[in-house]
């Protein structure tokens, strides 16, 4: 059986699809309006599909979320939004605190040590400016990850006081044994893309 781990489950919709083989998933979603309307309904339907309410970091801790409670609240992060938002990327207005409160947070390098992950057969990365952090934080056991996805920045920064720039997730994946299968953009502005990777 596959092991996946998703970091920004959303509503499930992606959750559904790593599923769909019958692999396990481990759901992490920190928003708990999300967890409570989709995910935990999603989990009972599947008892493979494990959520994990907490916000994947750097390290272990509590910190400030901060909700953007419009659209499919897909936007919240760990950081504030960049200003001007509006006039660089026109069109989106999901960008944008409704409010915040505090998440515990958990690297992945701790959370595959304590559940004795020995291989992630996939891994998803959707942390909302946060997604290098969060690869990182597997620490060594970035060893154990056969493919995967992660988004990153590319012509837009999104959120304060954070580098999540395409090219140092790309040369720090391929530092680390992968190769970049695709590359695909997000958005008409090509604020962030998507980045497939596989081990070599």
């Amino acid at each position: 059986m596959k092991t996946k781990i998703e970091i920004g489950a959303n509503t499930g919709r992606d959750t559904k699809i790593l599923a769909g083989d019958g692999s396990i998933v481990y759901a992490f979603e920190p928003t708990w309006e999300l967890i409570n309307d989709y995910l935990w309904p999603l989990s009972y339907e599947n008892p493979n599909i494990r959520v994990i309410p907490f916000a994947v970091d750097s390290d272990c801790s509590f910190k400030t979320f901060n909700i953007a409670g419009q659209s499919d609240w897909g936007c919240s992060s760990l950081f504030e939004f960049s200003d001007d938002l509006s006039t660089k990327w026109p069109g989106r207005d999901d960008f944008k605190k409704t409010h915040s409160y505090i998440v515990p947070t958990i690297t992945l390098y701790d959370f595959c040590k304590l559940y004795n992950i020995e291989q992630i057969d996939y891994l998803h990365i959707d942390a909302q400016g946060n997604d290098f952090n969060v690869l990182k934080s597997l620490g060594d056991k970035l060893s154990i990850v056969i493919e995967g996805n992660i988004e990153a920045a590319d012509k837009v920064d999104l959120y304060k006081g954070i580098d999540n720039r395409a090219e140092d997730i790309r040369n720090y994946l391929i530092d680390n044994g992968f190769e970049i299968i695709e590359e695909s953009a997000n958005d008409y502005l090509s604020a962030e893309i998507n980045i497939h990777f596989k081990r070599k």
